[in-house]
């Protein structure tokens, strides 16, 4: 399995954007303030029209499942695509303690996902709705840390007998 993850990296990198894709004449990018606008409004009414593997050429289909891959082996690919992200102007919000299985299907899962390619800036992935009932990182995630934080903060502040309604 090692020298196919070792080809697959290689495909990663392959698949990393270039300095000279990294302009605003590249991917349709507006050249005038009435393109600008234009984009904007397409942006609003439709959002992005392809997903982030229509850009860089990979598929889901090319990442082994994450339980036939050691340790080492989800590391490696962990970084290249987090890396790959990043020559993209993208990034992916998931907390440091999500275990590698996990982290790898959710960073895998963004070929999948519609995005706009920016030149300045970045976008992020972000698979936290701040539900945690419904969150996907479950007991690694923030959000519950967040919702306490709240509790606590509106019981300090309001207690019931106080609240005018």
């Amino acid at each position: 399995m090692q020298s196919y993850i070792n080809h697959l990296i290689e495909d990663i990198t392959q698949a990393e954007r270039s300095q000279e894709l990294n302009t605003r004449d590249n991917f349709g990018q507006p050249q005038t303030l009435e393109e600008e606008f234009a984009e904007i409004e397409r942006w609003l009414e439709q959002g992005p029209a392809h997903t982030f593997g229509y850009y860089c050429g990979l598929e889901q289909e090319q990442f082994p499942p994450a339980e036939k891959l050691t340790e080492k082996q989800l590391k490696q690919v962990i970084k290249s695509f987090s890396h790959l992200l990043f020559t993209w102007n993208l990034n992916a919000d998931i907390p440091a303690n999500v275990p590698l299985n996990k982290k790898y299907a959710l960073l895998i899962s963004i070929l999948g996902e519609k995005t706009d390619i920016v030149s300045i800036g970045f976008l992020t992935f972000d698979f936290c709705n701040y539900d945690p009932p419904s969150c996907p990182f479950e007991e690694h995630c923030i959000c519950k840390d967040l919702e306490d934080d709240t509790n606590d903060i509106m019981s300090d502040d309001f207690p019931d007998e106080a609240l005018p309604f």
